[in-house]
Formats: C-alpha cells, sequence, structure tokens
C-alpha cells in the first residue's frame, strides 16, 4: 500500500471510549468543520483535543486564516479525557514524533460519511498524519486514493491526507477514530516522491 502504513494493532483504545460514553456534551464544541460550507465533514462530529487555538477566530467568525502556520494548543477536551494521553504519546514515540500538531476524535454515525476530498494546508505539510481506530464495523471503509482500508478498533495507521480520501460509513454501529498529527524525522524522505 502506498498511502497507508500500519504501524499497530490491539491497542487497548477501551478506556476512552468509555470515557466517551460518559461525556457526550464534548461532542460538536467546536463546530466549525461541520458547518462550514460544502464542508465534506458536514456528517461527521467531532471532539477537538488539539489544535490552533480557535478563540480570535470565533470571535471574528472569520476562519480562512485558521489553518495558517501557528503552535498548536491543547482544548479543554484533553484535560477532561485523560485517557488520551498514552494514545497520543504512545503514538509519538512510536513514530519517533518531533512534534505534535492536531489531535482530534472525529465519529461518523451509521450510514454517514466523509465525502472524497485532499487536505492542503500549512498544518498538512508539515505534519504525518496518523489514524487510531476507537471503534468500527464491517462496512465502515476508509479510503485513501484508490486503496482502501476497514481498520479494527486498535489498529493505527499513518495515512498521506494529500491524496484524496473519505470514509463511508456502511455499517451498524459509530465509526469512531482518534487522528494524532505528528511531525516525524522521516516525513520528508516519505513524502519527496510527492512534492
Amino acid at each position: 500500500m502506498k498511502n497507508f502504513l500500519k504501524i499497530a494493532e490491539g491497542i487497548d483504545v477501551l478506556p476512552l471510549l468509555l470515557a466517551l460514553q460518559r461525556q457526550p456534551e464534548l461532542w460538536d464544541r467546536h463546530p466549525a468543520r461541520k458547518i462550514a460550507p460544502d464542508s465534506p465533514h458536514a456528517q461527521m462530529s467531532d471532539i477537538w483535543v488539539r489544535y490552533n487555538d480557535d478563540s480570535p477566530y470565533e470571535a471574528s467568525g472569520d476562519y480562512s486564516r485558521f489553518n495558517d502556520a501557528h503552535f498548536p494548543v491543547w482544548y479543554e477536551s484533553y484535560y477532561a479525557l485523560p485517557e488520551l494521553r498514552p494514545l497520543i504519546f504512545g503514538t509519538m514515540a512510536r513514530v519517533e514524533g518531533e512534534h505534535l500538531g492536531g489531535v482530534l476524535i472525529t465519529r461518523i454515525p451509521p450510514g454517514g460519511r466523509i465525502e472524497p476530498h485532499r487536505d492542503d494546508n500549512w498544518h498538512v505539510q508539515f505534519y504525518s498524519k496518523f489514524y487510531l481506530s476507537l471503534e468500527s464495523a464491517p462496512g465502515a471503509n476508509f479510503y485513501c486514493g484508490d486503496e482502501v482500508i476497514a481498520p479494527r478498533p486498535g489498529d493505527c495507521y499513518y495515512f498521506d491526507n494529500r491524496e484524496e480520501h473519505g470514509v463511508e460509513n456502511n455499517s451498524n454501529e459509530n465509526r469512531t477514530t482518534l487522528i494524532i498529527c505528528v511531525r516525524t524525522h522521516w516525513f520528508e524522505a516519505r513524502h519527496a516522491d510527492k512534492k
């Protein structure tokens, strides 16, 4: 596979799932990705854990520069979900991370989807994206380029989100994912052929 690379399997994600179940109010506190015009993410919910501080953008209502170069900050969900820490920093250790970027949790309901799209901004060009499946059932397929995977809970993959990608949840269960963006020493080598 050229757009996906499995980096781990069998990670214990149950403590985080239980914490999410106990705190449903964490979902969609920051709805900018979901409600943006023509958003490919309109059918999903998310929890922002770490990214650019959105308070000035929320105050102005203008998110046009939100994805420009920035030093990420922790959102309130990080402190509400201490179960995230071993998953985030375990992933960083596994890939020899040099810098932690954005972290978010996404949930696609049964029958929902993330429309095909490419990501292209400063954050995407600086960090590699790692996808840790928290809950998924057969029929929840993740596409990137001409490849498709159906990760099991506890599977973690690198994927190249600069390629066209999307998700179709054709299952009867939620498809929930922890996305961790990390700058790694192998980023330049892995992406040299795509510059």
